[in-house]
């Protein structure tokens, strides 16, 4: 009879495991899957702590910068940028929200992406061809320092006031993101599936040999 119980208790592991394992791998901002592409996320639509991916371009203005100074020289830590959000070229009006990363080349490719913009829209440089980017990262909201800085770069951007730029903006920043929140739950659906399955088979070939 305790046998039987522990048969049970290690398929029930099993079974909570594989759920685990379907749940970190696949649901919603999952291991694998789940990150919504940065081109399908609009001003009405984006939340706090979503995972999006996608190529990023349109890189209009730096709002804000973190530096610090190393051997005498000053070291970009953390950079963050005007971008245009993809979906609103289908709009009447474009949208922007901020991106930033604290990776030096995402930094100078969005710095790249920014210097491009600006050539192209003071005639400086052709439109074609200019640098695009995989960007992962997670939504956050901007606190009010920041926000304050985009609606001031947005503002300067389409030559309106602040209030104005508010109408332009998604509060939010696209924060380069490499982790899942779903990891430890993956890893303990594996560990969990391994020592059921292995417990409930070693079980049952001990008892069938038993039987023998």
């Amino acid at each position: 009879m305790k046998i039987i119980k522990v048969f049970i208790a290690f398929c029930a592991a099993a079974i909570v495991g594989i759920a685990a394992l379907v749940v970190g791998a696949c649901g919603t901002n999952g291991a694998f899957d789940g990150a919504v592409d940065i081109s399908e996320i609009t001003k009405d639509s984006v939340k706090h702590g979503q995972i999006v991916t996608g190529e990023v371009y349109d890189i209009w203005d730096r709002f804000a910068v973190q530096e610090k100074e190393e051997d005498g020289e000053t070291i970009t830590v953390a950079g963050y940028y005007t971008m245009l959000m993809p979906y609103s070229y289908h709009e009447e009006a474009p949208v922007f929200i901020g991106i930033s990363s604290t990776i030096q080349n995402e930094i100078d490719g969005l710095e790249q992406m920014r210097s491009e913009i600006e050539g192209i829209v003071n005639d400086e440089a052709s439109a074609d061809g200019y640098t695009k980017m995989k960007f992962r990262g997670k939504i956050a909201r901007l606190d009010d320092t920041k926000l304050l800085y985009l609606k001031v770069s947005v503002a300067q951007l389409l030559g309106i006031t602040e209030n104005e730029a508010e109408n332009y903006i998604a509060p939010y920043v696209i924060e380069s993101y490499n982790g899942s929140d779903f990891l430890p739950v993956l890893i303990a659906g594996i560990v969990l599936t391994i020592v059921g399955i292995s417990g409930a088979l070693i079980l049952f070939f001990k008892d069938a040999g038993d039987e023998n």
